[in-house]
């Protein structure tokens, strides 16, 4: 994972999207040596918002809105930012194509977490037939 200082990347996202649409690794944005946030592919953020939410089984909890409404879209070379309500979450879009996400990198560390759960608890439904297959042939317990 490529690791940029948050104040080198503030003013022109654009070579970091760039990277990120191109290559499909993240690039780290850390503020004093420490990490900050995450730039990832808006594809990979979907993929573990769907394992999230089923271990969750809930709408997965957001950071509240700031007080100052963030500033319309801006414009970095080909790709257009927009800030979510809470002034730290960002999306990035090419065309009408949204191509990367910015995160807060505790959030992400912890929706990540949450997918790994989500994945470890499902079974396909092949999987699970067989497993209850294997379950209805196993003798009550106590009884050898």
């Amino acid at each position: 994972m490529r690791s940029v200082e948050l104040r080198d990347a503030v003013e022109d996202f654009g070579h970091l999207v760039a990277h990120v649409e191109q290559n499909g690794e993240r690039v780290l944005l850390t503020q004093d040596g420490q990490p900050h946030s995450v730039l990832l592919p808006a594809a990979e953020l979907a993929e573990l918002g769907h394992w999230a939410q089923r271990f969750l089984g809930a709408p997965i909890p957001l950071p509240d809105a700031a007080r100052e409404r963030p500033p319309g879209p801006v414009r970095h070379g080909p790709y257009v930012r927009y800030v979510h309500a809470d002034g730290e979450r960002m999306t990035f879009t090419r065309g009408r194509a949204v191509v990367a996400e910015l995160r807060p990198a505790g959030w992400l560390s912890w929706l990540e977490q949450q997918a790994t759960f989500g994945r470890q608890e499902y079974m396909d439904p092949e999987q699970a037939a067989a497993f209850a297959e294997f379950l209805a042939r196993q003798p009550p317990v106590g009884e050898q």
